[in-house]
């Protein structure tokens, strides 16, 4: 019984490392193997590993994610460095810049943070801040600023904070996107809870919006507006979800059937000229133009397949936020894609 105990436990051994083998073989194999080249104008930057939030901040680009914060070369997309501020910056989920251009908030997940350029400060309770993990920032129509948390929406607005929750009537306490829209409404969406939610305020009080008003998926990733006030929101959960486009008056549902690349929406920007573009989850980008609609995917260039943000900086180029870095399209490839064009190869 004994040899024949060693025999098998000799023949796990043997498979074990001829497992081990091929995998390596294979790894190797996919290392090896062409890869088609990026289109003219494209190009994939890593670190960082992960992308969720984009700004342009003092002539430079700044990417946050899992792994923290960087600083970008605008120019050539070069890393700077990893920044490093009094807290440990982990899950940078969205960075906003003053309106003087002269500080940069940063909301992460061990709260909220401030740079001037010169010194940082993390708010905590001594602030009036409850320093909870941030999901999202957005400035106000009077210049207010709005931090969303998983456990509530705060404003500070004339050096006072102020909290609002369901109890204040907002459809959930988690706040996972917030939009300030043209006619000074702050809109906040959940899709960090299972209970979702849309709420609007109008300065006086709030408005919960659900599907049965015309809502994709109650759960709310991400909102826009077109130039001409029409409200767009992206939402879903897993393989479900789509688009909803709110005109003031009707909600209209758009999903891949109308040719939306993928159902959950993860990121919305709308281009300047006037075209929203639609991030996935799990299937790459969407430009709503002209029909048939543009999707691109890593086949097309992108570096992965789920577009968490997207910014367009002051030299014209296009920066795309994915679960495997960024890319960075030059301006003159970018012009080809707002024009509707297949990319350039």
């Amino acid at each position: 019984m004994a040899v024949t105990g060693s025999r098998r436990w000799l023949g796990w051994v043997q498979f074990a490392i001829g497992a081990l083998l091929v995998a390596g073989f294979g790894f190797m194999a996919l290392q090896l193997w062409p890869k088609r080249p990026l289109p003219l104008g494209w190009q994939h930057i890593n670190p960082p590993g992960d992308g969720m939030s984009l700004a342009e901040f003092r002539g430079e680009i700044w990417s946050g994610g899992r792994d923290g914060l960087y600083r970008l070369d605008m120019n050539d997309g070069g890393l700077l460095e990893q920044v490093e501020a009094d807290v440990a910056l982990r899950s940078v989920t969205s960075l906003l810049v003053d309106e003087d251009g002269q500080g940069l908030w940063v909301g992460h997940g061990d709260g909220l943070s401030h740079w001037d350029g010169v010194a940082w400060k993390t708010l905590g309770p001594l602030d009036g801040w409850a320093g909870d993990p941030v999901l999202a920032l957005a400035r106000g129509a009077g210049g207010e600023l709005w931090v969303g948390t998983a456990d509530g929406l705060s404003r500070f607005l004339g050096g006072i904070w102020q909290r609002f929750t369901t109890a204040d009537g907002m459809a959930s306490n988690s706040v996972s996107a917030l939009f300030g829209d043209s006619a000074g409404h702050l809109w906040a969406g959940n899709a960090l809870s299972e209970e979702g939610g849309l709420s609007m305020y109008d300065g006086q009080s709030w408005r919960t919006i659900t599907t049965q008003d015309g809502l994709a998926h109650k759960m709310v990733n991400a909102i826009a507006e077109l130039p001409q006030g029409t409200l767009w929101f992206g939402a879903g959960f897993s393989t479900a979800g789509g688009l909803t486009r709110y005109d003031g008056q009707t909600w209209e549902v758009f999903g891949q059937e109308h040719g939306l690349a993928g159902a959950k929406v993860r990121s919305l920007w709308v281009d300047p000229y006037g075209v929203l573009w639609a991030g996935s989850e799990y299937d790459g980008l969407t430009r709503l133009g002209e029909k048939p609609w543009l999707v691109l995917t890593p086949d097309d260039g992108l570096s992965g397949w789920e577009v968490k943000c997207m910014l367009l900086d002051s030299q014209g180029n296009l920066w795309l936020g994915t679960e495997r870095g960024l890319t960075r399209i030059e301006a003159s490839a970018w012009r080809l894609l707002a024009q509707g064009a297949a990319a350039a190869r």
